[in-house]
């Protein structure tokens, strides 16, 4: 799955009104999914022939912001776990919505700093890399 979906459905699911009985399994759905997404993204971009050991061999100077994406990798991981325990309380309904809703927003700003990134890397031209 790709992790636009990913965002997507949880987006849409925890936007489902608590009092429908649907509305714990479509998260919980939502969560796995992006969890598999978000974990697929990881394998693509810190994988040994990742997108990020590209950057490092092709613009050097972008390393330290690498680690920031990673460490945004282990952060969004930690949530999603976190997450997807909490579902199994059935009192945690608004713990869940308002973290899932952060969860969203930082999921968005990782894509945006990956985004970011690339363009930094393959997008500009300054000259000699070292």
């Amino acid at each position: 799955m790709e992790l636009l979906g990913g965002i997507q459905r949880m987006q849409h699911a925890i936007q489902t009104p608590v009092g429908d009985p649907a509305w714990r399994p479509e998260v919980k759905r939502a969560v796995a999914q992006l969890k598999a997404a978000f974990a697929e993204h990881v394998e693509v971009t810190e994988g040994p022939s990742g997108l990020y050991a590209g950057v490092i061999h092709d613009a050097p100077r972008l390393a330290p912001y690498l680690d920031d994406l990673v460490g945004d990798h282990r952060s969004v991981s930690t949530a999603l776990d976190e997450l997807e325990g909490r579902l199994a309380d059935p009192h945690e309904y608004d713990w869940v919505r308002e973290h899932a809703d952060l969860l969203i927003r930082e999921v968005w700003q990782h894509r945006q700093r990956g985004a970011d990134l690339l363009y930094e890397a393959y997008g500009t031209d300054l000259g000699g890399e070292t």
